[in-house]
C-alpha cells in the first residue's frame, strides 16, 4: 500500500470498505443488469438489508436505476465504473504472480507474502496481517460469523487480528470442528478465543471431540448447545482453515502404524476437512466430524485458506483441485513459486 492510502485508512479506516462494497455493487448490476437485490445479495455475500441501504444512496447518487423488474445503471453511473475500475486494480487486485497462481489453481485468488515460512518465522505475522487486511474487505459491515479449523497455522496468524475488525461490525467466531488432540492452543475452540480477544469480537465453543461414530453423531447434534452453534457455523459469512499434511493430521488424530500404512498406499497427500485427499485431489479416505463438513463450504460466501512453506506446495495443489472457487489462497514466496516454478526460488 502506498502512503496516501495508507494516510487514508488511518484517518478514514471505512472509507475503503465501504468504496469497494459499493463497487462491487455497482459492477453486479453492470454485468448483470436488470438484477434484483436479493441475487446481488446472494452474489456478493452481504444481506438484503445491508444491499438496500447501498443502492438506495447510489440511487439517490443517480449511478442507478430501481424498476420493479431490477435494477440497471444509468448513465452516470456507467461512466463511474469505468473510472473507479483502475482505482479498484490498483488498491485491491492481485500481483501478476497471484494472478498466475490464483489461475493455476481455479480458486478466486492469492495472496503471496515474502519469504519462506520454513526459514523465517516472521512469514507468520506476514500472513497473519494480510488475514486481517482479507477480513476487513471480504467481511460485511453488519453483523458477521467467522468459522474458524484449528491447526498450527491458525493458531499462529491470529495474533495478528486486530480491533479494526469489528469497527461498524459485531463479529462472532465460531470454532469449525471438535477437538483432535494433541496442543490445546491449536485447537479451534483456543483459537476462536484468541481471535475474539485480539479484535473484541465474541466466540462460541464446541467442547467435543472431532472423531465420533455414527450413533453418537446422531445423539450430539440433537443437543440444544451444540445444535446452536452447528446452526452459526451454516450461517457463516467467511471460513478460514489451514491444509494439513495428511501424515502430520493422522498422527494427531491417533491412527495408527496399519492406518497409516493404509493412507500411504492410498498416496494420501493433505488432509482438509475430514477428507485425506491424494496429489488428483481424490477423497481416499474421510472422517465422520462434528463441526464444518466439506460439501457445506460452496454455500459459504467467502474462504480463506492458509498454507504456508515449500513442504505445503504439494498438499495446496491437491485440496485446490476441490476447493471452491470462491476461496482465497494466503502463501508465501516459497510454496508459490514450487506450484509455479517446481522450485521455491523466484524465476
Amino acid at each position: 500500500m502506498n502512503t496516501d492510502l495508507s494516510l487514508l485508512e488511518l484517518l478514514v479506516p471505512d472509507a475503503l470498505k465501504i468504496f469497494r462494497q459499493r463497487y462491487l455493487i455497482l459492477e453486479q448490476i453492470s454485468l448483470h443488469a436488470p438484477i434484483g437485490r436479493r441475487t446481488v445479495a446472494r452474489q456478493l455475500g452481504l444481506s438484503e438489508r445491508n444491499i438496500r441501504t447501498e443502492t438506495d444512496y447510489l440511487r439517490d447518487q443517480g449511478l442507478i436505476e430501481i424498476k420493479n423488474f431490477g435494477m440497471f445503471l444509468t448513465e452516470k453511473g456507467d461512466s463511474v465504473v469505468k473510472d473507479a475500475a483502475p482505482i479498484v486494480d490498483r488498491l485491491f487486485n492481485a500481483s501478476q504472480a497471484e494472478v498466475w497462481l490464483a489461475q493455476a489453481l481455479g480458486i478466486d485468488r492469492t495472496i503471496i507474502v515474502a519469504g519462506d515460512v520454513d526459514l523465517q518465522s516472521r512469514v507468520y505475522d506476514l500472513a497473519g496481517e494480510e488475514l486481517n487486511s482479507a477480513l476487513n474487505l471480504l467481511l460485511p459491515l453488519a453483523d458477521c460469523i467467522v468459522t474458524v479449523m484449528g491447526g498450527k497455522t491458525i493458531a499462529k496468524v491470529a495474533k495478528k487480528l486486530n480491533r479494526s475488525l469489528s469497527e461498524n461490525r459485531s463479529l462472532i467466531f465460531v470454532p469449525g470442528r471438535g477437538a483432535l488432540g494433541g496442543r490445546v492452543n491449536t485447537e479451534s475452540n483456543a483459537v476462536v478465543q484468541e481471535m475474539a480477544r485480539a479484535t473484541g469480537g465474541s466466540y462460541e465453543s464446541l467442547f467435543l471431540p472431532e472423531h465420533v461414530s455414527k450413533d453418537a453423531y446422531r445423539s450430539l447434534v440433537r443437543d440444544p448447545e451444540i445444535s446452536g452453534v452447528l446452526q452459526d457455523i451454516s450461517q457463516s459469512d467467511v471460513v478460514i482453515h489451514g491444509i494439513g499434511l495428511a501424515s502430520e493430521m493422522a498422527r494427531r488424530r491417533g491412527y495408527d502404524s496399519v492406518a497409516l500404512a493404509r493412507l500411504r498406499e492410498n498416496k494420501a497427500v493433505t488432509e482438509c476437512f475430514g477428507c485425506f485427499f491424494d496429489e488428483e485431489g481424490h477423497v481416499v479416505e474421510r472422517i465422520r466430524q462434528v463441526g464444518l463438513q466439506f460439501e457445506n463450504l460452496t454455500n459459504v460466501p467467502h474462504i480463506l485458506a492458509i498454507a504456508l512453506g515449500t513442504r505445503k506446495a504439494k498438499a495446496i495443489k491437491a485440496y485446490m483441485r476441490n476447493a471452491p472457487h470462491q476461496t482465497w489462497l494466503i502463501t508465501d514466496e516459497a510454496a508459490a513459486n514450487q506450484i509455479l516454478n517446481g522450485s521455491s526460488r523466484l524465476k
